[in-house]
């Protein structure tokens, strides 16, 4: 029993004669009969009685032939899920991302992708840029959005994604509102929110602490930009975050200025270095890749062009 013998079983069965067969095939009529009589020699039974040119199945015959159906409806299902991995409409992705990408900007990536790939899952772990490097070189997520690692994490292949420029942000009524750009010096004499999670924090940082400390003001650390701004519309100073969170903090409570001299965080995708992507998971990469150059053309409009 051969895939060809059965092919042709089954269009015998479906198209009632060897002639309405072999015309559906487009074969001739002697093949149908020798593939039929190859496949009944073959299995040692009888699929059909025949009288003159009529074949009526046997009961072996008629089971085979439900088993038949079955195979082919699996086939059709094995065709169709081929057809979903070509395009891009069926996986699994495991995407781990830094918290301030997480709150809002991620979320609205993969809520536009998963609208166009309804049959994608999505698991979204939310860690620190070392874990997510750690985790991405060990293929416990498929990719991941973080702060730039550097060398200290082989094994992953470290592409930027985007720069976020640092920002002052205070209520609207605040001192420093009416400035078209904090500088460094202005900061001195306001109680200072910062963020504590900064990895790799630049010089100026540690200017900023040894400037709070000996004027006597008040500094406090936070270890994520949105909780940073919930402490300035709460009235305890004015906090320096990323501009993505700042932006998205915005409301009749708080506002920010562009900030000097300019910081950035350079926000990258890491991907296992030894394993490529799937298709699915390099649509939504490339997605989000597209989106950050967005991202970063109008956060670079909006605040540096004063």
């Amino acid at each position: 029993m051969n895939f060809r013998q059965i092919e042709i079983f089954k269009a015998v069965m479906e198209n009632g004669t060897v002639t309405r067969a072999a015309k559906a095939l487009n074969i001739a009529q002697p093949s149908v009969s020798k593939h039929l009589k190859l496949l009944e020699h073959g299995l040692k039974i009888s699929l059909f009685q025949r009288n003159g040119n009529q074949l009526t199945p046997t009961p072996e015959g008629l089971a085979l032939f439900g088993q038949v159906e079955r195979v082919y409806t699996g086939l059709g299902f094995l065709q169709n899920f081929a057809e979903d991995l070509r395009n891009n409409q069926f996986g699994e992705l495991s995407v781990a991302s830094m918290p301030l990408i997480a709150q809002k900007w991620l979320p609205k990536c993969i809520a536009g992708f998963v609208a166009d790939h309804p049959k994608v899952s999505f698991s979204m772990p939310v860690r620190s840029s070392n874990w997510i490097a750690t985790a991405v070189a060990a293929r416990r997520v498929h990719f991941g959005i973080g702060l730039n690692p550097g060398e200290r994490n082989p094994g992953i292949c470290v592409t930027p994604l985007m720069k976020l420029p640092f920002v002052c942000v205070m209520p609207p009524k605040h001192p420093l509102a009416k400035q078209s750009i904090v500088r460094f010096d202005m900061l001195r004499s306001h109680d200072l929110i910062s963020l504590n999670s900064f990895e790799g924090q630049p010089e100026i940082f540690e200017s900023l602490v040894n400037d709070f400390q000996s004027a006597g003001k008040r500094r406090i650390e936070t270890f994520a930009s949105n909780v940073a701004c919930e402490l300035v519309q709460q009235g305890a100073g004015v906090a320096l975050v990323d501009v993505l969170t700042a932006r998205d903090s915005l409301g009749e409570t708080l506002t920010y200025r562009p900030f000097e001299p300019r910081i950035t965080m350079e926000i990258c995708s890491m991907t296992p270095e030894h394993w490529p992507l799937s298709r699915i998971g390099s649509s939504l990469l490339d997605l989000m890749t597209r989106q950050a150059k967005k991202t970063e053309a109008e956060f670079a409009a909006l605040t540096w062009t004063k």
